[in-house]
């Protein structure tokens, strides 16, 4: 995100508060000296209101950017001490302005090529593919069970499917998806960045499915900005934000049912030709309109039209 601000000509000032114990009068002090026209917060769990206000007091325009689709207690009292709210969930966003938030807007997040060292001319396939299906992230309880489900149902019907991440924790609640061999799929690490990006351009279908929280707006996972920038054919779980973003059966594709993802699967194994295009278009969609400086852009346009009003 901060390479997008910087492509857009911003002198970015770089601070992670998670890794300092003295964040807030080290941020203080940071505003003081440089004193920054924004202060663009990424998320901000740890940040108290009170911190805002003296940024405003400073003469700087606050931004929260909430990149998460699960709400928590902190969220709102945070959100009404910024002058602009940008959440990737619009049920968030609807919620927070019916409860005092002044200027919030959906605006979903987007892809950085460098960090996964895409260049949008790859062709580093390393033959025989890793898998038919994969997925990539946590698996089983509390809030991934149906990753571990849908792991299982393709294991069922003789597909060759790998996930990559966090081992299947050891408890009770997860006993289930042991019991279907859904550990047997683990392909043993997690993969990030350069690794990401390796995997998905070498296996047949990403499957994506999002974390266990009913979501009725519009919401889009980074994830779908990630595998289908790194090049990969995505196949995940219909949601309206979906729809906003890519166009289904050409640029990505859906499932709503068991039946229709193994249908679906079945169909884009024997369609090399058919899965290969639609994996391009995404990527081509993504690389030309949905690049983090293309929504930060669209971030920072919002703000100068609301100061013009």
């Amino acid at each position: 995100m901060i390479a997008g601000m910087q492509k857009l000509g911003y002198d970015v000032i770089g601070y992670d508060y998670r890794s300092h114990a003295d964040f807030m009068n080290e941020l203080l002090e940071i505003v003081e000296k440089r004193k920054p026209r924004y202060v663009f917060t990424l998320k901000g769990e740890k940040l108290p209101p009170r911190l805002m206000a003296d940024f405003k007091q400073k003469g700087c325009t606050t931004i929260l950017w909430l990149t998460t689709s699960m709400m928590q207690d902190w969220m709102l009292p945070f959100a009404k001490a910024n002058d602009f709210v940008v959440t990737n969930t619009e049920d968030t966003g609807i919620f927070f302005a019916k409860n005092g938030v002044k200027n919030v807007k959906w605006i979903p997040q987007g892809f950085d090529s460098e960090f996964f060292g895409i260049t949008g001319k790859e062709t580093d396939k390393k033959g025989a593919p890793y898998a038919e299906a994969a997925m990539i992230g946590s698996m089983g309880y509390p809030i991934y069970k149906k990753r571990c489900e849908l792991v299982a149902l393709l294991r069922k019907n003789s597909v060759d499917v790998k996930w990559w991440g966090p081992r299947l924790a050891r408890q009770w609640r997860n006993i289930p998806y042991f019991r279907s061999g859904v550990h047997r799929a683990w392909a043993g690490k997690e993969v990030y960045m350069r690794d990401f990006a390796d995997v998905v351009r070498n296996v047949k279908i990403f499957i994506g499915q999002d974390a266990d929280i009913p979501i009725s707006g519009r919401y889009l996972s980074n994830r779908i900005f990630a595998v289908t920038g790194c090049g990969g054919f995505y196949l995940g779980r219909k949601t309206p934000g979906i729809e906003a973003a890519f166009e289904i059966g050409k640029e990505v594709e859906v499932f709503e049912s068991n039946e229709e993802l193994l249908e679906k699967v079945k169909f884009y194994l024997e369609n090399d030709g058919r899965r290969e295009c639609i994996a391009s278009a995404g990527q081509q969609k993504v690389l030309t309109q949905y690049t983090y400086k293309q929504q930060v852009e669209k971030i920072f346009a919002w703000i100068k039209e609301n100061h013009q009003e």
